[in-house]
């Protein structure tokens, strides 16, 4: 058993309260349904055509989700980091060939969930359907809003909207990854950095 002081210390436990008023005796029932698990630095989570076991909860590390348009070109839709959750829920939901790929961008440790883990948690702790029903409006949302952006922004939006919400990716990360995530080349990134260093 777990004591209270590092009960209110697990970054997923601190996610689930920031929702929801979720208790720590529910999250003694819950932990044990996850299973953690680790990924090296550019190893590939899944790939398109692959149909997605599990939702992943990020306790350390970074993660990209892209797709490979027509003519064989990455495009990150996304890019998350500790504290948050990374998955397809329509291919782990409907257990469907997912047409995303998932991969890491640094060694992480992450909070591994399968479907009927959560089917469990969701029928036998009411508390995390209600985390899961506020959360995941708020989840839709958002990722229609990278979706969108990845679409219609042109990259020196991209970028200013990085650099705005999440500056310290520009150091985290090399800048290779940066151009995907902006759909550039590295040439065409500098030049967008220069252009963008007096705004």
């Amino acid at each position: 058993m777990q004591t209270t002081t590092v009960m209110e210390k697990h970054p997923l436990l601190k996610e689930l309260q920031s929702k929801h008023d979720f208790s720590e005796a529910d999250f003694e029932k819950l932990l044990p349904l996850y299973e953690e698990r680790s990924y090296k630095k550019n190893e590939m989570v899944f790939k398109a055509g692959d149909v997605v076991k599990y939702v992943f909860f990020i306790l350390q590390g970074c993660f990209r989700q892209f797709y490979i348009n027509a003519n064989g070109t990455e495009r990150t839709i996304y890019i998350m980091e500790e504290g948050r959750w990374t998955g397809e829920s329509l291919s782990f939901l409907n257990e469907l060939p997912t047409n995303m790929n998932l991969q890491a961008l640094e060694d992480c440790t992450v909070l591994a969930m399968t479907k009927s883990n959560m089917e469990f948690a969701l029928r036998n702790i009411p508390e995390y359907a209600m985390y899961h029903m506020k959360n995941h409006h708020r989840m839709i949302a958002w990722l229609k809003e990278q979706l969108g952006a990845a679409v219609t922004e042109k990259p020196d939006e991209l970028y200013r909207r990085l650099v705005k919400e999440k500056p310290h990716l520009l150091q985290r990360l090399p800048q290779y990854e940066i151009a995907k995530y902006l759909g550039v080349t590295p040439e065409t990134l500098s030049r967008i950095r220069k252009r963008n260093t007096k705004l």
